[in-house]
């Protein structure tokens, strides 16, 4: 290794700090210190969006860019989601917390086994990153940190913590859902396709619209509509192929 891309190797240290400073905000165990982490992963999902797109932009892909990527996505996508839902959980007294404990040391394993998955089977070319096998890590921690600042919300203007409650059993199953084999479209990949059909664009004109209006709502329906789509066309799929199985043939 003699030359090492300089741009996206930049973009996925961003990824990488954006996760440190998620742990930092965390550590702190307030409830500003909790949204800010939150947040900062979301700041680690950008970066993390734009490395790879960069990288194969630039046909500067390299094993090199894509090992630090998932080094990176360990910190952010991993590590630093299973602390915060840990910190809020003892923050709000969440009862069971050695429940909260395993559901975040699942999460935690989970994220390191589906990269170093992900780094096994995927290639660097474009046609590789067009579909996932198993919830990607970036979307599961969108789903709890979008979780997390809901809770804010939700606590500082209805005083219930239900959220906050739900949430160690949500973080459980994304971790799962990580490592499982369902197969979850590449949201960016599809997004930036140069067309798109009339009601795709209309559906994320009023997507813009309520992440303007109400950003907390917004952000934990989208990612949790994504989880639960995945869930859907896997059991639709599986019904489908056992209707074909017992379909007699003459």
């Amino acid at each position: 290794m003699k030359k090492i891309a300089v741009l996206p190797s930049m973009l996925t240290l961003g990824n990488l700090l954006c996760g440190v400073q998620a742990l930092y905000f965390g550590s702190k165990g307030t409830q500003e210190g909790l949204l800010l982490g939150a947040w900062m992963i979301f700041a680690a999902m950008v970066f993390d969006a734009l490395d790879g797109k960069v990288a194969r932009l630039t046909r500067v892909s390299s094993r090199f860019g894509a090992e630090l990527d998932s080094l990176a996505d360990v910190v952010s996508f991993g590590v630093a989601p299973a602390l915060l839902v840990g910190v809020l959980s003892a923050h709000v007294g969440v009862q069971h917390q050695r429940l909260v404990w395993v559901s975040c040391m699942v999460y935690a394993a989970c994220a390191a086994l589906r990269l170093a998955r992900f780094n096994v089977q995927s290639d660097l070319d474009e046609g590789s990153h067009q579909a996932f096998v198993g919830l990607p890590s970036p979307a599961a921690a969108g789903q709890v940190a979008s979780l997390i600042i809901l809770d804010d919300y939700v606590q500082g203007h209805w005083e219930t913590m239900v959220v906050a409650r739900l949430l160690p059993a949500a973080t459980f199953f994304a971790g799962i859902l990580m490592v499982s084999r369902i197969p979850y479209v590449h949201m960016v990949t599809r997004l930036l396709r140069s067309h798109h059909a009339f009601p795709e664009v209309a559906f994320l004109a009023v997507a813009v619209l309520l992440f303007v209006a109400y950003p907390e709502f917004a952000l934990a329906g989208t990612f949790n509509l994504y989880v639960l789509a995945g869930l859907v066309v896997a059991a639709r799929n599986a019904i489908l192929r056992r209707a074909e199985d017992q379909e007699p043939i003459f």
